[in-house]
Formats: structure tokens, C-alpha cells, sequence
């Protein structure tokens, strides 16, 4: 029976990672002298150990013993007589002498002792992990993370799925199988750790947050759901929200418009019919503009002039809201039972046009009037609406469930009653009703997206906005048209196109895995003779959505140190090289399913480990192709300097019950700064205010409870009116609860 040799922990030579200083060595070898020494006696196996004479191994052996009876240490660390693999050999010889002499089993054997040396350089590690905070944990396949913080020193805190096996397996089990860099040695390391915190954590979505009391590096940023932008139904609020943080240039959203009809919203589901029959117009318009005057009228036409009338009708007041928009014109007023039947009349004829091409009963002449007044009013309404110039002459619109993602539950409808049928018959899925895209930048005919990354990460004072440099196109694996709604056309997602395989008659110039670098776009973009500047316009819009985006959320986001998440962006461009958003995963595949993504996927997550633990450490550290777009600093004042808001004048009632209603933007962010205001400063104030009345012998009015809540303000509220040495009205002094209601009062939207 033979057995391999090994080398013992701490002593692995120049290819051993984990270096000992000299001191630690020469306690590992005086305590391993003693032990072989006491192994050889019980073992009795002097006679083969003193028989190695003529062999290097006597004289190793010798140096050792001497070096364990007091021999100087620089002797035998820099004397050439010593090497480290003689102390494994010997080990190795213990043990096999040990196996063939079948001593008692309550004796220690060589391996005991090799286990026990293991053990403690594992747990010295462990210690030494825990106090640099260097112990982190990775949920799923991100091995290119693992590597990374490997790479840097970390230890790794195994999840139960990982390694599950071995897992179950001891201690002394695991440490018999353990070498430098295998599975073995990673598990034996983890059950050691098992009881620390782990300050790095890459976890799963749904995932509970654990060992929150050390504040760890993790990639999940929590927001309210009606403004996280991982989901439809977040982005849709974000979206509504993002006009109170435009800033040309720096931040501003472009987000094809949408509507709720998930719910039972009667005011957003007559605001999606008035924009329908509005887009049917506009598309109406469009489709005459398109063609020649002679080729839409026609003697026997079934359609009448009084349907164009009726379409210029609704663009010009179109135009008149958007020049001189008022809440008159942004409330929904049901219409009357003869406007119904116009618009009734209109629909049915319109829709005749659009799809079955029929033709209009006028002259030549008064059609090319109407196709010049078509394209004034056009241009009309999209400068001053730009997201019109996206729409086409099919009104077609686009449903995606508000929490489904990979495309899952997405179809396209252009009939009102189609599309209201739907999302009445899938009321649990909160459906999202989008305007589709029907004029987007093609590639050779073909649908293409835009995949970039997004990572935001979070201090004790500064919330950071990094976009990625680098990115990847995303075919559809079928040319486009809108005569075919099927998904193979329009949705581009990996997760849809890889059910399908490329069309035959599909231009031999695109790419059979359905994927471009950044670099293939650029060069086809100097193919196609774009103006200089056309990817620099569309990377700095990238940012200014992605920084409108986080800023409205924001409101409602979870603040917590070390706190960051990466973040896959969907964009598609329009045909001005004008980027648009079309959603936000939290979550994004970063498998390399192609050449394409196994280059980028695997930068992606290196770069993020050296913005998000690197960076804090070292500030000039580089990190890769991640870009600084905005930065936030949220930390407020709280200094004792903070004086207390103070109100003088007649307190007026507002509502006889106050509404309640759900906080608005900024809400927290003022919420937070009223509450920074201490209390201790106006009791100071009343104190003193209290002493001059006494001074001036004003007797100060006792203050009921009746008069306490006539002087609030809010029903928590609490105030002190103070008499004033002249006719004036009262002082009121609020607390804090009273400012935060008062404050919220006022700043509400109307």
C-alpha cells in the first residue's frame, strides 16, 4: 500500500499562495520536530528512519533535530542543507510506517498531525478574513465574481446548493482530501466561516437579506414597487414621475407613452380610448402624407371628406393642448351621445383606409389640399410632441404583463376592442398598455435593440450612476413588417428569438447568432455614411434616461451603505439615432450564450467588482469601462446649529377631513429634513419666551386641551401659542409632526 506524499500546509515552497512570516515557520517546526520525534518513539520507527544515512534525508532529519534542540533558526531557514519537502517526506514515511505497523488505533498517526497543522492554518485564514472583512457569498453561477474577490484574498462562505455533497461530509473527512485550490479544501474553509457574517453577497431577487448588521456589499437596491424600475409597472411611475427632474442635457427620459388598464382605472382607460382615436387620426394624417393624391381618391370611393375634416379637427386641437395646455384640457370629459357617433363614424372609415386601402370620393385637387394640410399639422405636433414621430399608420399597440419579463405574456393589437378585451379578460396580470414603435432604426430591414449596462451603487452619503462604455446589438431572427405581429418579428429578447431559427430570404450581412459587438455597429454606421457624432448622441442619451430613471425612483429607494446592483437596459433607437427606453432588468442573463456575450458578460462583472470594492479603498483605482454619468449626495445636515420653523398669523382651515393621500415626490427626502429639526431648540425658544412674559408680569393664559388641538396643525400635531405684550395676533410654534403635515400639505400636487 502506498501513499502519495504530501506537503504539509505553511510549507509548500515559492508555489504556495499563503507566505508565513519566519517567525510562524519556526514555530510550526519546532512544534512538528517534537511531534515526529514522539511519532517515530510510539511507532517504533527508529531503526528505518536512522537507516536513511546515505540519503539526503539523514542529514535533512539531522539539521531538524538539531534545530529543535535549540539549533539557530537562521541556520536552518537559510543554511542550503534545508528544504521544506524533506518535512512533507518525512511525514509521508511516518504515515506509511504507521499503516504497515497496525498499531493500536488510540494512538495519533501521522495524519492526525498533518490534519491538525491544516486546521489551524485554515482557521488562522479564517481569522484573518474575518477581520479584514474579506468573507463574501455568491448565489448562483457567477463564478467570474467568485474568481474576482478570490483573486483579491476572500474567502467564500459556501451557499447550502453549492457543493452540497461534500458539504455534508467532516471535518476530519474533508481535511484528509484537502490540497491548495480544490473543492475539498474550499468546503473545509466555509465550515469554518460558517459561523462569521459575509461582508460581500451576491443573491437572487426574492432572496431574504442577510447579515444586515455588518452592512456587506450587496447587489440589490430595494425601492417601493410603484417605483421600481425592474418591472413595468415600476418604470410606468418612474416615467410619470421623471418630469420633475428634467435638466436638457443631463436628465431627461424618452419612454414610449403608456396607460394602466390592468385596473379598475375608469379615468386611465377613457384617457387610452381619447389617445386611441387621437393616434388614429394622427396615423389618418400620416397615410395620406404618404402617397400620391392620385392613388388615394378614386370615382366610386366609399370615403368622404368629412372623415379627413375630422381627423384635421383632432390634430389641431391637439396642437392647441399642447401649445396652451391647462387642467381644463387634461380632464377627461365623457362625451356626448353625438360625438360618439362621430367618432364612431370616424373609427369605422379610417380603419377602411389604413387597412383595406379603400378610397376617398374627391377630386385630385382637393386631395393634394388636404395631404398639404395633413403634413402642416403633422410637423405641428411633432415638435412640439417628438415621441409622435415613433408612430406610424397602423396604431398598433403593444401589451406586456406589469411583472413578467423575457417576454412572457407580451402580444400586439391594434383594434381598441381587441385590446380592451384583453386586458379585461387578464385582470391579474396588470397589464401594460404601450405605444409600439412602428418607425425604429432598421438594420438590412431587420428589428435590432440595444443591450447596455447600468450599475448603481450606494455610500453612507452618495448614491453613484455608472454606465458601461461597451455594449451588444440584439437581432430578430426575421426581417420586419407590420403585416405580421408574431413575436419572432418584434420582440428581440434572447429568451424569444433563441425558439426560433433565422429566415432563409434574411440578409446574409447579419449575424447568425443574432448578436453585434459595439464595434460591428460603429462600422456600419460609417458604412452607412451616419453624421460624425451619431453613436456619441445616442451613448449620451443612454445616460440621460438611465440618470432621469434612478433619480424619480429615488423617492422611494431604500438608502443603505454598500448597498448596489447591476442593471441590463433595453434601448432601441429611432430613426435619427435617438435612443429609446424600453425596459430595465434587475436580473440580466450573463451567461455566455454567444462569442459576443462571453466576451462582454464576463468584463462586465470584473469591472463591477473594481468599482464596488476597490474603489471605496483606493479612489484612484481604475475602473475598467464603467463611467461616473451622475452622482447623488443625500446626505443632510445634522448639525445642532438647525433652527425651528416658526408660523405667525391666524391659523385657516383647509379641508374639514384632510384626504389621505399616498406621498409624493420628494416626500421622504422633505420628510427627512423637517425631522433633523430637533425638537430641544423650541423648547429652548418656549422656555425662553415663557420667562420675558414673566418678566413683564403678563399672566400666560393656561392652554386646554381643546386649545392645544384648536392650535395644531394636522391631528398629531403638537404647537404652543405664547401671548405676544401687544394686540397682535398669537405665536405658533410648531413641533415637528406639525411642520411635517403642514409641510406635506402645501407641497402636495394638486
Amino acid at each position: 500500500m502506498t501513499t502519495q506524499s504530501t506537503t504539509p500546509a505553511g510549507f509548500a515552497g515559492t508555489r504556495n499562495r499563503y507566505y508565513n512570516p519566519v517567525s510562524k515557520i519556526q514555530s510550526l517546526i519546532h512544534n512538528l520536530d517534537a511531534e515526529l520525534l514522539q511519532l517515530c518513539k510510539q511507532c517504533s520507527v527508529q531503526k528505518p528512519l536512522t537507516s536513511l544515512n546515505n540519503s539526503s534525508l539523514g542529514s535533512h532529519f539531522s539539521n531538524f533535530g538539531a534545530l529543535g534542540a535549540g539549533g539557530s533558526a537562521s541556520t536552518s531557514m537559510g543554511g542550503s542543507r534545508f528544504s521544506p519537502d524533506s518535512i512533507g517526506n518525512l511525514l509521508a514515511r511516518a504515515r506509511n510506517s504507521t499503516a504497515l505497523s497496525k498499531t493500536t488505533p488510540s494512538s495519533p498517526t501521522a495524519p492526525e498531525a498533518q490534519k491538525r497543522q491544516m486546521r489551524n492554518v485554515y482557521r488562522t485564514r479564517v481569522i484573518d478574513a474575518y477581520r479584514n472583512r474579506r468573507i463574501f457569498t455568491v448565489y448562483g453561477n457567477y463564478h467570474t465574481v467568485r474568481r474576482a474577490l478570490m483573486r483579491r484574498g476572500w474567502l467564500e462562505k459556501l451557499p447550502p446548493s453549492r457543493h452540497a455533497k461534500l458539504q455534508s461530509m467532516s471535518e476530519d473527512s474533508l481535511l484528509e482530501h484537502a490540497r491548495r485550490g480544490n473543492d475539498y479544501e474550499a468546503v473545509v474553509i466555509s465550515k469554518m466561516i460558517n459561523h462569521f457574517p459575509a461582508f460581500f453577497i451576491w443573491q437572487g431577487k426574492g432572496q431574504r437579506d442577510l447579515c444586515a448588521e455588518v452592512r456587506p456589499f450587496r447587489n440589490r437596491v430595494r425601492r417601493s414597487q410603484f417605483l421600481d424600475f425592474s418591472t413595468k409597472v415600476g418604470l410606468v411611475g418612474c416615467a410619470e414621475q421623471e418630469r420633475w427632474y428634467r435638466e436638457d442635457g443631463v436628465c431627461g427620459m424618452s419612454y414610449p407613452r403608456f396607460y394602466r388598464l390592468g385596473g379598475n382605472n375608469l379615468e386611465e382607460r377613457m384617457a387610452f380610448i381619447e389617445d386611441y382615436q387621437q393616434t388614429q387620426a394622427r396615423s389618418l394624417l400620416l397615410y395620406v402624407r404618404e402617397h400620391k393624391p392620385a392613388d388615394l381618391i378614386s370615382e366610386n370611393g366609399t370615403i368622404f371628406s368629412t372623415t379627413l375634416d375630422f381627423a384635421l379637427g383632432k390634430v389641431k386641437k391637439m396642437v392647441r393642448q399642447a401649445e396652451h395646455y391647462s387642467l381644463d384640457d387634461a380632464r377627461i370629459r365623457p362625451p356626448t351621445p353625438a360625438e360618439i357617433v362621430e367618432n364612431q363614424t370616424f373609427m369605422m372609415q379610417s380603419t377602411d383606409v389604413l387597412k383595406s386601402n379603400a378610397k376617398f370620393r374627391v377630386n385630385e385637387k382637393v386631395m393634394t389640399e388636404y395631404a398639404r394640410l395633413a403634413g402642416l399639422y403633422l410637423d405641428q405636433i411633432e415638435s412640439l410632441r417628438p415621441d409622435y414621430r415613433w408612430d406610424g399608420s397602423r396604431n398598433l399597440w403593444i401589451l406586456k404583463p406589469g411583472y413578467q419579463s423575457r417576454g412572457i405574456g407580451i402580444v400586439i393589437r391594434s383594434s381598441l376592442d381587441d385590446i380592451l378585451q384583453w386586458t379585461s379578460n387578464n385582470q391579474n396580470k396588470k397589464y401594460i398598455v404601450q405605444k409600439y414603435i412602428e418607425r425604429p432604426l432598421l438594420i438590412y430591414r431587420t428589428k435590432f435593440d440595444i443591450r447596455q449596462y447600468m450599475l448603481l451603487t450606494i455610500t453612507d452619503t452618495k448614491v453613484s450612476i455608472w454606465t458601461y462604455r461597451d455594449c451588444y446589438l440584439r437581432f430578430s431572427s426575421q426581417e420586419f413588417t407590420m403585416d405580421d405581429l408574431r413575436e419572432s418579428i418584434h420582440l428581440t429578447n434572447n429568451s424569444v428569438q433563441k425558439r426560433y431559427k433565422n429566415k432563409s430570404n434574411r440578409d446574409s450581412r447579419l449575424p447568425k447568432n443574432n448578436m453585434w459587438s459595439l464595434d460591428q455597429f460603429k462600422s456600419y454606421l460609417r458604412l452607412m455614411g451616419a453624421p460624425d457624432g451619431s453613436w456619441s448622441k445616442t451613448y449620451n442619451g443612454f445616460k440621460q434616461n438611465l440618470v432621469a430613471v434612478v433619480m424619480a425612483s429615488l423617492d422611494e429607494t431604500e438608502l443603505l451603505q454598500n448597498a448596489f446592483e447591476l442593471y441590463g437596459c433595453d434601448f432601441m433607437l429611432d430613426e435619427h439615432y435617438n435612443p429609446i427606453l424600453i425596459e430595465i432588468n434587475s436580473t440580466p442573463d450573463l451567461s455566455p450564450s454567444t462569442e459576443i456575450t462571453a466576451r462582454i458578460c464576463p468584463m462586465v462583472l470584473k469591472d463591477c467588482i473594481r468599482v464596488v470594492v476597490d474603489l471605496p479603498k483606493n479612489p484612484t483605482t481604475a475602473t475598467g469601462l464603467f463611467e461616473l454619468a451622475f452622482e447623488v449626495n443625500y446626505n443632510i445636515n445634522k448639525g445642532a446649529d438647525a433652527k425651528p420653523l416658526e408660523l405667525n398669523g391666524k391659523q385657516m382651515t383647509l379641508f374639514e377631513n384632510m384626504p389621505r393621500m399616498r406621498n409624493s415626490p420628494r416626500t421622504r427626502l422633505l420628510r427627512k429634513i423637517l425631522n433633523n429639526v430637533k425638537t430641544s431648540t423650541t423648547k429652548k425658544v418656549e422656555r425662553a419666551m415663557e420667562a420675558t412674559a414673566k418678566n413683564a408680569k403678563v399672566p400666560t393664559p393656561k392652554i386646554t386641551k381643546k386649545k392645544k388641538l384648536a392650535a395644531s396643525v394636522g391631528s398629531s400635531g403638537a404647537a404652543s401659542v405664547q401671548p405676544s405684550s401687544q394686540n397682535l395676533a398669537p405665536k405658533v410654534i410648531l413641533g415637528p409632526t406639525a411642520r411635517e403635515n403642514l409641510a406635506l400639505q402645501y407641497t402636495a400636487p394638486k
